[in-house]
């Protein structure tokens, strides 16, 4: 069955949002919003990362030592457990598919 997810901005002066767009057990679908400044530091996925700017412009590390800047419509991939993470130059919008879902590998995994 289709589902619609409308964009609506979720922005908070605190800190990021984050809102769950999409998940299932082959994929995890998130919104992120960032005011300026704000960011979602450096980590690491046991699984493949997408990540398209919806909104904005934004500094996302590319592994140990690299950053590259992204604006709206750009997309960036990232490796399972490459260093990935993004910093907003302005208020920004971002979304990420992690596939595959990380969490439905974690309950699976504590069932066998």
């Amino acid at each position: 069955m289709a589902v619609v997810k409308r964009f609506e901005e979720r922005f908070s002066d605190h800190s990021p949002q984050r809102e769950l767009v999409y998940e299932d057990g082959n994929a995890k679908v998130i919104r992120f919003y960032l005011r300026e400044g704000q960011e979602i530091k450096p980590h690491r996925s046991p699984s493949s990362v997408l990540i398209t700017v919806l909104k904005g412009r934004l500094t996302f590390t590319c592994g140990e030592r690299k950053e590259e800047t992204l604006s709206q419509g750009d997309t960036v991939f990232y490796e399972p457990q490459e260093l990935h993470g993004f910093r907003a130059l302005e208020d920004s919008v971002v979304e990420a598919t992690i596939a595959p879902n990380p969490t439905a590998q974690r309950v699976v995994g504590k069932l066998t």
